[in-house]
């Protein structure tokens, strides 16, 4: 996939509708284990996404994406998903039966936060679609997790926040 020309302007995108002409909604689950405690590591939980749970999760109903994401930094490794499902039912029901992490880490999440979704976009990636087969767990060998860089933080108190100096 090749970057659009960027004096290109990007063609509009349309909404998905469902039949009753109303936008679908969306749900988002976000899970994630300090693993402090257990022998599992972000390296040692890849080879579970690569040998199962990334095809299991292909086939899990209601959900729409799966994300699994891992920070390795001076507070420790966390592991971690972002879900998006199709419905509450889905995003606030009974996890799905297919994971097998909590046998790998040795205890149920340390967070769960759930969302309602308020708007989603795709941007161009020369990566093309999130699909099977990207990120850390499918590089070849045993890629080192990556080391969380220092975040950007603006000079002044409360730079973020409009109208305080």
């Amino acid at each position: 996939m090749t970057a659009p020309d960027p004096g290109t302007a990007p063609e509009p995108c349309g909404t998905a509708l469902e039949p009753s002409g109303t936008a679908p909604e969306l749900y988002c689950t976000l899970i994630l284990w300090d693993l402090s405690r257990s022998t599992a590591t972000v390296a040692s939980l890849r080879a579970y996404l690569r040998d199962y749970a990334v095809e299991a999760y292909a086939k899990t109903p209601g959900l729409r994406q799966k994300v699994w994401i891992s920070s390795t930094g001076p507070e420790g490794e966390q592991w971690g998903a972002v879900y998006l499902w199709d419905s509450q039912e889905a995003a606030y029901g009974r996890p799905p039966g297919v994971s097998r992490v909590v046998e790998l880490i040795g205890y149920r999440p340390t967070e769960r936060r759930y969302f309602s979704v308020e708007a989603a976009s795709e941007g161009l990636s020369a990566a093309g679609a999130l699909a099977a087969g990207l990120g850390l767990a499918y590089r070849a060998g045993e890629p080192e997790p990556l080391i969380r860089p220092k975040e950007f933080v603006p000079p002044g108190k409360d730079a973020f926040i409009p109208g305080t100096s």
